[in-house]
């Protein structure tokens, strides 16, 4: 890793972080990877994140550590951590990981561990939901739901929108059907009237019990008044909905 400036690191493609202050931004010569060090204005400590060229072409986090005493600290450990992923010659990312070869009861259990380490620290630190990758972001969802009882499916990741996740809730009365679109969108990009529209569009084609639509951001004005005309079809599920369902953890 070699140390760049703050707009070289601002003109690579990625998402906005956001939060804290960054100090100083790094590139790796050997791999499409970059990083930075944060400082915490309020508790005074460091952290690092090494971010990774994702399929999509943008950077996003692929380790980050919180809560080092110093810059040197969170300089230190960055560049060790970068430097064995460029010995290995290959990064993968870590929240999340499935193994074609593994059959489903090997993956159930991996999922479980995932969820141990994730949701628990997501409770208490929600803003990094804005730091996984809009498919993690799903898998995160529909693992919530199956925590409450759900049957979950996750629909192909090239599929069209209006229902990333497939759920039912059975038993021996009947069946329900509820559709969930995931937007994994920073913090000041609201979900607008045109994703309300796709979604009710999948919503009556397919004749769900009900659709969901879930935000890591908030609804636009315009959005939570067209999806009231469906309100008993339709529900809004934002970043505060989302800490909530993560208390549980």
């Amino acid at each position: 890793m070699i140390e760049i400036s703050r707009e070289e690191f601002d003109s690579l493609p990625i998402e906005k972080l956001g939060f804290f202050p960054e100090r100083a931004w790094y590139r790796s010569e050997e791999l499409e990877m970059a990083g930075t060090i944060i400082l915490d204005p309020f508790d005074k400590d460091w952290s690092y994140m090494l971010l990774a060229k994702d399929e999509d072409g943008f950077y996003r986090p692929l380790k980050f550590e919180v809560s080092l005493p110093s810059q040197f600290d969170a300089e230190s450990n960055l560049l060790e951590v970068a430097t064995a992923v460029e010995l290995s010659g290959s990064y993968k990312e870590d929240l999340y990981q499935e193994d074609n070869d593994q059959n489903e009861e090997d993956k159930e259990c991996v999922i479980k561990l995932i969820d141990d380490e994730v949701k628990k620290y997501l409770k208490s630190h929600p803003e990094k939901l804005y730091q996984m990758s809009p498919r993690k972001f799903e898998e995160l969802v529909a693992s919530i739901l199956k925590d409450m009882g759900f049957e979950v499916e996750l629909t192909q990741a090239t599929r069209d929108g209006g229902r990333d996740i497939i759920a039912h809730v059975r038993n021996a009365v009947t069946s329900y059907l509820t559709y969930i679109e995931c937007k994994r969108y920073a913090a000041d990009n609201k979900v607008g009237v045109g994703i309300i529209r796709e979604v009710v569009g999948v919503h009556n084609i397919h004749r769900a019990a009900k659709s969901i639509i879930v935000t890591t951001s908030f609804f636009s004005a315009d959005a939570i008044k067209e999806a009231a005309r469906m309100e008993n079809q339709l529900d809004l599920k934002d970043f505060n909905d989302i800490k909530i369902w993560l208390g549980q953890y």
